[in-house]
This record gives structure tokens, sequence and C-alpha cells, in this order.
């Protein structure tokens, strides 16, 4: 099997504690999907990425660089969310489409946060990056993460502040995983 190899230098959280360590090495591999290997003083973990954002991004400060981001964008409507939030849980959705559309013309539609990502998908303002979901306390300020149905009635959706955090109607930590057992897509907005 065909494959390829590579360094990147970049910084890291290996403190675990919101400090960052520089000069840490990213080893990148491919076997079938791309596979991330972090070298520490600590030893090894493996994060699988199945990815065409992997060569085309990076870790700096504690944020994943996707190529193509409005970052301007992302900041927006990550402040538009949070000055949204009400501290209550279930109305995810409806939190984060008002944000969104408080930035772009109204497209977001239906009742269960797992419909935005179809229509997230077929937005030109938006574009849908693979990231595993271990790093998705790294995304960008901006990123719009859906979460599939699974067992659940209507899955999940936030949007990224870009410090690990997730806004809809509360902030939280970034999940990485859905308690309806669904996968996530990520969306981030990009430049007309």
């Amino acid at each position: 099997m065909t494959g390829f190899s590579g360094i990147i230098t970049f910084e890291a959280n290996t403190a675990g504690d919101g400090r960052m360590k520089t000069n840490q090495t990213l080893k990148i591999g491919c076997v079938g999907v791309f596979a991330l290997a972090l070298l520490s003083a600590c030893g090894e973990f493996a994060t699988p990425v199945q990815s065409r954002l992997t060569l085309q991004s990076s870790v700096q400060n504690g944020a994943l660089q996707i190529q193509g981001l409005d970052s301007f964008q992302g900041k927006l409507l990550a402040s538009s969310a949070e000055s949204g939030v009400s501290g209550g849980t279930g109305y995810c959705y409806q939190y984060v489409a008002q944000a969104i559309h408080s930035q772009y013309t109204p497209f977001l539609s239906g009742m269960h946060a797992y419909l935005a990502a179809e229509q997230l998908a077929s937005n030109p303002l938006f574009k849908e990056v693979q990231v595993a979901p271990a790093l998705l306390p790294a995304l960008p300020a901006g990123a719009v993460v859906v979460w599939g149905q699974g067992s659940s009635e209507s899955g999940h959706i936030s949007i990224a502040d870009g410090r690990g955090q997730e806004i809809s109607d509360h902030i939280a930590p970034q999940m990485t995983a859905h308690y309806g057992g669904a996968q996530a897509r990520v969306f981030v907005p990009v430049l007309p």
C-alpha cells in the first residue's frame, strides 16, 4: 500500500493545563486513512484523522489552522453565539441557527440539529473538514460541529469558540463524543 510521511513542527498543549509547549513534533503517515502521532517525553499516542484537512492544516496556539478558513467571519460567529447564550439546554439548534443567521442570509431550517449538516454542506460559504474527535477542542472560532442523530432524537450542534469550548444554548467544553453515539461533521466559514 502506498502512502506518505512527513514531519511538521507545531505548538501543542502537552501539559494539559492550558499552557503551550513549543517544538513538539507531529509525524504524519498514511495507510488507508491519515494517522497522526504526537511524540513527546510522555510517549506516543495516535489519533486517526480521515481527512483532506490533515495535509492542509496545522496546530498553532492550540487551535487548528485550516486552509481557506475565513477567521474574521469565524470570530464573528463565535461572538454572536456567545452573546446569545441562555444557559439552558435542549435548544442548541435554535441558538446556533440564530447566531449563524445573524451573520448570513437565513438558510437553516428544520426542528433537529442533525438536519443542519446537509444544509451547511450545500452552502458555498461553509466548507466541510474532517477532524478526528480528539482534535475537536482545537477547532478555530466559528467552526460549526454537527453531531448525527445516533440514538438521540435531534443530535447536537455547536459553534467552537477557538478556546476549546462549544457554544449553543450554553457554553461547555467541546464534546469529543456524542451521547447518542453518532459521528460529528465539522464546517468552517470560508471566504466567498
